[in-house]
């Protein structure tokens, strides 16, 4: 990390404790001699570097913090154009395994405030602590109270609002399945039960737990995804009732007790758009949405239209016209790719974001946000999503995506190798693999390729005219080469160097295996046993990348992922010992015909996030 010396002669009161961290973490050095750093609030954001003195005026802090990150690459620039949007940030998923440490948070956040971004959102749906729900997080890494203060803090001190982001009817399986939990509670496994009062005495411990633990009176209540509501339990105890009067009646005792503390709810839109669709998804909206639908959704509560596949200016621009009906604040947010298997997809990222972002500027949008998903066991570090992040705030202060001066600003706030993490969309993005077109969704191989079994192949059919292993060889020598002095970075590229070499044995297995004799089946053996070692290997480096940003609750799935990986590895050793010696005449699930399970009659791609659907076909 490149070390700038400066002196702090004026700057507000505001900025001097966000100035010491970045100075104790960051790489900037107060000195005698140095950059002279001068900044004061103004009535527009403008910077001027000469060479020896960095003036500054910003309307909100972060804008400072971005005109300092420019000083790591050049000591004479000049900032005046104003941001795109009035706040910009990102959303952090906590609640699928994968909870950060208050280290790493705190690292993000340094990282975002020299990029300029101004809004943290922390994903919790049963991971913060509710003293009246013992079971409520239990054994999943929850944040106490005090975490969540210390983080608030924080980032207040680094211009940057932290937001807690909950869930109040729907995704709460997990804090629904114990049976210790009252029964009363549940529409479905996953959704409370509308109208019964034990559901909003849960929901006012929520924000009671919760509001003297951030600065910001905002909060994201969730309301997403119900597709059940009212057709499980509560249709028994009641009757079918339309999902928009069923939303209606819950946000209405739910925005009662969010004000009763001081606080000011925002949620997801699209259990409103489902309703005016004429198949119940989201995206399908009619020009004009129904009267009774728009007046379901109060005025006050701002509504976050999420949308992370369209890859076209005019599907957005399309649908922000369908939310602009509602009479309620919009504010977009969109994805980051984190959530597709061990490494991210940045193309698609690249692409939906750029169409998204220039239609919600010239669509009026004022808010945005950058999300880092990490569903099915959070197998993505969240270190990952500061590329993304990175590129969401050049959009909004530059108007540019360009590859080169993302790569220059982003080594200039992170401090790391941007081909580094520009790369690790390879291993997703890999040679003869292309996704179809509809729905809009990337092909995920590096997935579907570690977790498929070495005997009961589901892809054998999809992958058959594919050879992979040298794309995986060559990235792993790439990964080879990156080091880092920060060691959660460097477990980072040791992870990907491992998943590049255990990547590259296993095609080699699934590539030649399915042709195995009996003369050389030994040497098949000798490679699963060697596909064995490197999966090991791998969840060792996976553990290690794990423990560095996270803390130590929900490794244990992924730790049981590789476990059986590696065991399934062995079993075909010793399957192929046995067919050496003439005990088998045949390996049948190896050897059988096989059906194409993940791509289409044109060798198009499907995406394939769970990893119970890429290592059998029966129940797992």
């Amino acid at each position: 990390m490149k070390n700038v010396p400066i002196v702090l002669e004026s700057i507000p009161q505001e900025l001097q404790q966000g100035m010491q961290e970045l100075c104790a973490h960051e790489g900037f050095c107060p000195a005698e001699t140095g950059v002279r750093i001068l900044a004061k609030r103004g009535q527009a954001f403008f910077a001027e570097a000469d060479g020896e003195t960095l003036r500054v005026e910003y309307t909100a802090p972060c804008q400072f913090f971005r005109a300092l990150s420019y000083l790591k690459t050049s000591a004479r620039f000049t900032l005046r154009r104003p941001p795109a949007f009035e706040h910009n940030g990102a959303m952090l998923d906590c609640s699928r395994n994968a909870v950060p440490t208050v280290e790493a948070v705190q690292r993000i956040l340094r990282k975002m405030a020299l990029m300029g971004l101004d809004t943290l959102m922390l994903y919790t749906e049963d991971t913060y602590e509710i003293p009246e729900y013992p079971y409520f997080g239990y054994l999943r890494g929850r944040y106490c109270a005090d975490e969540l203060r210390s983080l608030d803090r924080y980032a207040a001190q680094l211009g940057i609002e932290l937001v807690p982001c909950i869930q109040t009817l729907a995704h709460l399986e997990r804090a629904l399945h114990w049976t210790q939990v009252d029964p009363d509670l549940r529409d479905t496994n996953d959704i409370l039960m509308v109208g019964e009062e034990k559901t909003y005495e849960l929901i006012d411990r929520m924000f009671c737990a919760l509001h003297d633990c951030f600065t910001t009176k905002r909060i994201h209540i969730g309301m997403d995804e119900a597709f059940m509501l009212g057709h499980g339990n509560f249709r028994f105890k009641n009757k079918i009732v339309p999902p928009h009067e069923l939303m209606a009646r819950h946000l209405s005792r739910v925005c009662e007790i969010a004000h009763k503390y001081g606080m000011q709810p925002m949620i997801w839109s699209d259990m409103y758009l489902r309703a005016a669709s004429p198949s119940g998804l989201y995206y399908d909206v009619p020009e004009t949405i129904p009267q009774a639908i728009l007046d379901a959704a109060p005025p006050d509560v701002p509504l976050i239209y999420w949308d992370y596949s369209h890859n076209e200016y005019d599907d957005y621009a399309r649908l922000i016209r369908a939310h602009r009906q509602f009479r309620s604040e919009i504010l977009f947010a969109g994805g980051l790719w984190t959530w597709v298997g061990p490494a991210p997809c940045y193309s698609k990222m690249r692409t939906a974001s750029a169409s998204a972002l220039r239609a919600c500027e010239e669509n009026g949008i004022r808010s945005v946000l950058a999300t880092a998903w990490g569903d099915n066991g959070g197998e993505t570090n969240v270190l990952a999503a500061l590329y993304g992040m990175q590129l969401y705030a050049e959009y909004d202060y530059t108007g540019s995506m360009d590859e080169a001066w993302l790569a220059e600003r982003f080594a200039a706030c992170t401090g790391e190798d941007p081909a580094a993490f520009a790369t690790l969309d390879a291993f997703n993005t890999v040679p003869g693999v292309t996704a179809c077109k509809t729905p809009p969704y990337p092909a995920n191989s590096a997935k579907f390729l570690l977790y498929q079994d070495p005997l009961v192949p589901l892809f054998a059919k999809d992958t058959a005219q594919l050879t992979l292993s040298g794309h995986y060889e060559a990235l792993a020598e790439f990964y080879a080469k990156d080091t880092s002095e920060c060691p959660c970075f460097e477990a980072m590229y040791r992870f990907y160097e491992q998943l590049a070499r255990l990547l590259a044995v296993k095609c080699r297995w699934h590539e030649q295996a399915p042709a195995a004799v009996p003369e050389n089946a030994e040497a098949f053996a000798a490679l699963a046993a060697q596909c064995a070692d490197e999966t090991r290997a791998l969840k060792t480096a996976w553990e290690t990348l794990w423990t560095s940003t996270n803390k130590p609750y929900g490794f244990e799935v992924l730790d049981m992922r590789m476990s059986a990986l590696a065991g399934r590895f062995e079993t075909a050793a010793r399957q192929m010992q046995k067919f050496a010696r003439g005990e088998a005449n045949t390996l049948e699930t190896l050897f059988c015909p096989k059906l194409r399970c993940l791509s289409d009659e044109e060798g198009k791609f499907n995406i394939c996030v769970s990893w119970s659907d890429c290592v059998s076909a029966c129940n797992v």
